[in-house]
């Protein structure tokens, strides 16, 4: 059995205020482009396919798009599963029509706990789709049990097929995609809590008797597991200004008649790099280290030493980094925000009293709550 995985692709997202649905066709080429190469009998497609539930006209009109050339130029069979940013609801409909068209897409627990049959020279193997696990639905479909936590829905799930596994009398060969935090992954900062924060990993023994498992969830691609057998393929995308581009792309695995399986990610060149470069102004102002690309995005954060900026500094800047899109101060940044969680009241108070050196009275205290309160969001 041969499959590509990929997962987490936030259509719809921008960095700070830039649209990456340039980026994200880019990406959809690239991968249509490496089916029509590996001629995979299956693509897993795990969420979160958009950047939040109610998405863009542009972000959907991406997303049919490249489900269009999979099933109607690629003619591969694709199986995906929403994440916590997708809207289900939006996701179902036409889901019928789209099996027909070899589209297979899992939303609820009931699904997920049918396996799918694939067939191919090797013989039969089953696949089991989890999409994103709210706790109270794991809760009640498992009536027996109390399920407190995301990492316990998700090992209750993964023991019940298990489960099933070892009371069947012929093996057959198992794969798990699955949206779930595996213990031992590492986020790297770009995810989004689950509900509760706390306990939201699933244990690796919870896959024994699993070939291969397909993982969206984390951003960033690795292996878990003894064998390095239960894999995230990572975000095809950065989703932050980086000094040094972390290498993204898409997961192809191939298993054979015996389970044994290889995966590798395969590498996809980015659109543009986003990169971010912190140092001295004097530092900065000798270029930058590595070559750009006229189309990279650059950040650069400058050291609390450096000197004020010229409107010069500025364009020297700004001719020697291609596409600059923005300079930033930590320090000064932190002090806004130092500022904004402070009363706006009460810093006025004390601003009055130094200028003044009075007090206000109350009924020019209580006008002043009520003007800031009309201006917060």
């Amino acid at each position: 059995m041969r499959l590509l995985h990929t997962s987490d692709w936030h259509l719809g997202r921008s960095l700070l205020g830039i649209s990456l649905l340039e980026d994200q066709q880019a990406f959809g080429d690239q991968l249509i482009e490496l089916t029509h190469d590996f001629r995979p009998d299956l693509v897993i497609i795990l969420g979160d396919l958009f950047e939040r539930s109610n998405p863009s006209e542009e972000a959907l009109h991406l997303l049919d798009h490249i489900l269009q050339r999979l099933l109607l130029d690629c003619k591969v069979r694709v199986l995906m599963a929403p994440g916590q940013h997708d809207g289900v609801s939006r996701l179902n409909f036409g889901s019928w029509l789209y099996e027909r068209r070899q589209l297979q897409l899992v939303t609820n627990i009931e699904q997920a706990l049918s396996p799918i049959m694939l067939e191919d020279a090797d013989g039969p193997a089953h696949i089991n789709v989890i999409p994103y696990l709210r706790v109270h639905e794991v809760d009640q479909h498992f009536r027996s049990e109390k399920v407190p936590t995301p990492g316990h829905a998700g090992d209750v799930v993964l023991e019940h097929l298990t489960r099933f596994r070892r009371l069947r009398r012929r093996a057959v060969r198992g794969v798990v995609a699955g949206y779930l935090w595996v213990e031992g992954g590492q986020p790297c900062g770009e995810e989004r809590p689950f509900e509760g924060e706390l306990d939201s990993t699933v244990n690796p023994k919870s896959f024994e008797g699993i070939n291969y498992a397909a993982l969206g969830y984390l951003h960033q691609h690795q292996k878990l597991g003894k064998e390095g057998n239960l894999c995230y393929s990572g975000s095809p995308f950065a989703f932050h200004f980086e000094s040094t581009p972390q290498p993204r792309g898409v997961v192809k695995m191939e298993m054979d008649s015996q389970g044994y399986c290889q995966s590798e990610l395969v590498p996809l060149h980015p659109k543009r790099h986003f990169y971010r470069f912190g140092d001295s102004l004097e530092r900065l102002l000798l270029g930058p280290q590595q070559a750009l690309d006229p189309q990279d995005i650059v950040v650069l954060e400058l050291s609390q030493d450096s000197d004020l900026l010229s409107a010069d500094l500025i364009q020297r800047l700004r001719s020697l980094y291609p596409n600059l899109w923005r300079i930033e101060r930590p320090e000064v940044q932190q002090q806004l925000k130092t500022l904004q969680q402070l009363d706006p009241v009460r810093n006025f108070q004390q601003f009055y009293q130094t200028v003044q050196g009075e007090s206000l009275d109350d009924e020019a205290r209580l006008l002043l709550a009520d003007l800031f309160s009309e201006v917060e969001p």
